[in-house]
């Protein structure tokens, strides 16, 4: 009998696996998929919140997120090459989320909205809680001066505040060949301002006992190391902050200070790394 068992152990333990790996093959880039659908929303509302993911994969690293409402035209929700963000969807409308790349669609996702138990549905929301569980990962923050605004990331100026921190992602680079590791994203939440710095938290799980260069950039992150090259990312104006602030001076760019090499192992199973955003002017080694 306890070989029986161990037998059919075994058995369920391979079919978890193949299972597991088809499904992460299924999910090949680009796509673009949404958390919680149908959205449930309680009986005396008529709108509630999908949270959408999606990435381009490296060939698309300016990759477009449209919607469209029922019949209407398409409209225009930002251009990213990956990233996660909320959404507002209404009860009784039929909502198609696409991703696409000059006009060629990539990807997309139908999101419907009903009446129900919210209770059996979790609230979409940002990633809230600093610790990530996986064993080896380094966890840190990126900061900016309010005055230097936020990108922005949509029409709306409050939006672009709320969601200030999906412009931004942490990599690892192998520092031999000083290519990215193209494992898992960096997980990245808004968290409470530090006096006059927006604050972003971000996790990243590292492989173990392997040197890795920890940076910050922003963007799409299939062209490093080079950095994206979007003006929105480098040079143009933010959003919300000081007018006199808001843009890199004539010839400088935006730019991370903190990058760090890190190696993890059973000993050291967590690190802490910390960027700062600032302007980057010709031959200038740190924050202005």
């Amino acid at each position: 009998m306890k070989k029986a068992g161990k037998t059919l152990l075994l058995a369920l333990s391979l079919l978890l696996l193949v299972s597991v790996s088809a499904a992460a093959q299924e999910r090949q880039t680009p796509y673009i998929y949404a958390l919680y659908n149908p959205v449930v929303i309680a009986p005396d509302q008529t709108s509630g919140n999908v949270t959408l993911i999606w990435d381009g994969g490296k060939d698309h690293p300016y990759a477009e997120v449209w919607v469209r409402v029922d019949q209407n035209d398409e409209t225009f929700i930002v251009e990213q090459g990956k990233g996660t963000r909320n959404a507002r969807v209404d009860l009784g409308k039929r909502y198609e989320f696409k991703l696409s790349d000059s006009n060629v669609l990539l990807a997309s996702v139908k999101v419907t909205v009903e009446r129900g138990n919210v209770s059996a549905q979790p609230t979409p929301a940002p990633i809230t809680t600093p610790d990530y569980q996986p064993p080896y990962a380094v966890n840190g923050k990126i900061r900016w001066k309010k005055a230097y605004g936020v990108a922005p990331v949509n029409s709306n100026l409050q939006d672009s505040i709320d969601n200030r921190c999906i412009s931004f992602y942490v990599a690892a680079m192998d520092p031999r060949t000083n290519q990215p590791l193209r494992g898992d994203h960096s997980q990245m939440w808004k968290a409470e301002d530090e006096g006059d710095y927006h604050v972003c938290r971000y996790a990243l799980k590292l492989p173990a006992n392997t040197q890795v260069r920890v940076i910050a950039q922003m963007g799409g992150d299939g062209l490093l190391p080079n950095p994206d090259p979007n003006p929105l990312f480098l040079t143009r104006a933010w959003v919300g902050g000081d007018p006199s602030q808001s843009q890199p001076p004539q010839g400088a760019m935006r730019a991370f200070t903190g990058s760090k090499y890190v190696m993890l192992d059973r000993r050291t199973p967590r690190a802490t790394v910390d960027f700062e955003l600032y302007y980057a002017l010709p031959r200038s080694d740190g924050p202005r």
